[in-house]
């Protein structure tokens, strides 16, 4: 037996023996494809991949963290990339409409969504005096800032945002053109009838989705360390939140978790509470894997994986839908590739229907969540619309005096009470006091003593519950998740995993061996010449 396949010929004859590990010949070998697939899968995971603003405080071992997150993100699975960064295309489609229909003090300057992307990505800090070093800021947060009158339409040309594109955008061009040389080459060699691997079909379908995750990314910035913004006339943020608790947000709470104008962006968006949460569980399993744990209050940057709901609109829903779709099924188009043994051959095809269903499962559930989150967001914008925009501070001096006043009272008082022994005694009484006296007095005592430690172990069990729902480092309410949607969803996405650990296994084990057919070259340098 040779060292390489037969040379190619004008109709791509080849015989149907197995072959092992081939040298690069006159025809491609197996190094060519590892050499080819992987950097294609590489490229489409770290050169595709824009993360978010830092800390000011990050320096360039972080920053290649968080792209390195990102690039993990995009292995376990490149729909998840793909929508984040279509997530983050609605949040930018959405500022830009609400700045041309709002007309805003914007000094004659258009809202791009460049500026968009800039400023959800971290890129700007708001500074007041009680919050000298700032946290950043999104463009919803902006737009309500600025037309509230609580900081004035910054100077964006002065924030220097193309401070890297160039070069940014070199890397992005290199990129999309391997992706595409690589596609081509694919396609001549299905176009003519010769095998591919599954390895290749692997990188097929990161090609496919990067292109889509670049659309979306294609107006967002390379940014090192955010701009910063001061509040008008040296107004303190939580005088800003005084006045929205009075005038637009009157149900809003004296705890913040995030930052302090978190409130501005309206209900969390269920899909990103799920994520928060797995997220959160690698950081207690102490494998910070997907994102870096937040040590800062108020946030110092925006995590690059934050979730956003699609924007309901006639391009970009259809558009998610399709790009969804093709990749939940890709994987079933190595339903009849040839396989070293049929146990791998099934295996193949039980993960690729897995891969499907989650696809469907998880498309539909996000599109539920989707909506429910317009409808909880519309909500509160008809609520905020009512009100007229001005930025004077109401009640703010005679709430002043009612604290002054009451301390005043609360300071007469003799130094000796002790406040805590004249506060009334816990109320221990209730249906369940009753109901254990009840059976105290009926059952007999072992019985009695069964069901009170039975109750015992039922508190701790409900207390445990309480501690899985929400696992959130600062016990944020609305990071909270129901156990019955827990179970199920960790099920699910822990069987997607194992099938994606599958299918890059089988990638790089199945070339142990392959049909001849793989390793005929289709027109080494120029794909389209000569195969007329």
């Amino acid at each position: 037996m040779s060292d390489s396949p037969s040379p190619t010929n004008t109709t791509y004859d080849y015989d149907e023996s197995r072959w092992g590990w081939v040298q690069s010949g006159q025809d491609r070998g197996t190094l060519d494809i590892l050499w080819s697939c992987s950097v294609t899968i590489i490229l489409c995971c770290w050169v595709a991949t824009h993360p978010n603003v830092g800390s000011p405080k990050d320096k360039f071992l972080q920053r290649c963290i968080d792209k390195t997150h990102l690039a993990i993100i995009g292995l376990l699975g490149p729909d998840f990339l793909f929508g984040i960064a279509l997530g983050q295309l609605s949040s930018a489609r959405r500022s830009v409409k609400k700045f041309k229909t709002d007309k805003l003090p914007c000094g004659n300057v258009k809202w791009t969504y460049t500026y968009a992307f800039f400023t959800d990505m971290g890129g700007m800090f708001l500074t007041s005096d009680d919050y000298p070093e700032g946290f950043p800021i999104n463009a919803e947060q902006l737009h309500w800032l600025v037309k509230y009158e609580h900081v004035d339409f910054p100077n964006m040309k002065q924030m220097n945002i193309g401070e890297r594109n160039a070069s940014d955008t070199l890397s992005r061009l290199l990129t999309v053109w391997q992706a595409l040389w690589f596609s081509v080459i694919e396609i001549q060699r299905a176009r003519v009838g010769l095998p591919m691997t599954t390895l290749e079909l692997t990188a097929l379908s990161y090609v496919f989705v990067m292109l889509a995750t670049q659309i979306c990314w294609l107006r967002k910035p390379s940014i090192g360390c955010p701009r910063t913004i001061p509040t008008k006339d040296g107004k303190l943020v939580e005088e800003i939140r005084t006045w929205a608790r009075e005038n637009t947000h009157r149900d809003l709470p004296q705890e913040w978790y995030r930052t302090p104008v978190d409130f501005i962006d309206g209900p969390r968006f269920q899909i990103d509470t799920h994520w928060c949460y797995y997220t959160r569980l690698t950081h207690l399993l102490r494998m910070p894997i997907i994102s870096r744990p937040m040590r800062s209050r108020p946030w110092d940057r925006f995590p690059s994986d934050i979730w956003i709901p699609a924007e309901k609109s006639w391009l970009l829903g259809p558009f998610g839908g399709f790009v969804l779709l093709v990749f939940s099924g890709w994987f079933l188009l190595g339903w009849n590739f040839f396989f070293p043994t049929p146990i791998e051959l099934w295996m193949w095809r039980v993960c690729a229907i897995v891969q499907a269903v989650f696809g469907v499962y998880g498309g539909l559930y996000y599109l539920i969540e989707g909506f429910k989150w317009h409808a909880a967001y519309e909500k509160m914008q008809r609520a905020t619309a009512t009100t007229p925009p001005t930025a004077t501070l109401t009640n703010t001096a005679a709430d002043a005096s009612k604290v002054t006043s009451t301390e005043s009272t609360l300071s007469i008082l003799p130094s000796n009470v002790d406040t805590e022994a004249q506060s009334p005694p816990e109320i221990t009484a209730g249906p369940e006091s009753s109901f254990r006296r009840r059976w105290n007095r009926c059952l007999p005592r072992h019985l009695a003593v069964r069901l009170d430690y039975l109750l015992r172990r039922y508190r701790k069990l409900d207390a445990w519950c309480d501690r899985i729902r929400n696992i959130s480092p600062d016990q944020d309410p609305e990071m909270a998740l129901p156990l019955y949607v827990i179970v199920p969803v960790t099920a699910i996405c822990a069987l997607y995993t194992m099938c994606r650990a599958y299918f890059y296994i089988e990638d790089y084990l199945s070339l142990r061996v392959q049909p001849a057919g793989v390793y005929v070259t289709v027109n080494r340098y120029v794909p389209f010449w000569g195969d007329g």
